[in-house]
């Protein structure tokens, strides 16, 4: 299993946060070959906006490729350029 750097991790999960709810403070996420798939649940959270998800592709040096709800959580895609 392939995990990100811990202060890419940390950038990341400072924007996310926002969006979920107190105290949960989740980054889960799936690396597949150039890809990242990042999960939170509908019910500790919110859907995250365009800006926001644009400032994790930057991070990411990638793109936003999606955003799709699966088994009650949110599932957004980046491809990655790190």
């Amino acid at each position: 299993m392939v995990n990100l750097d811990k202060a890419i991790e940390e950038e990341i999960l400072a924007i996310v946060e926002k969006y979920q709810k107190e105290n949960t403070k989740l980054l889960n996420y799936l690396i597949t070959d150039d890809e990242i798939t990042f999960f939170s649940s509908i019910a500790n959270g919110s859907q995250i906006t365009a800006e926001d998800l644009q400032k994790v592709a930057d991070i990411l040096k990638g793109s936003f490729e999606g955003m799709e709800i699966v088994n009650q959580e949110y599932r957004f895609k980046f491809k990655m350029g790190i």
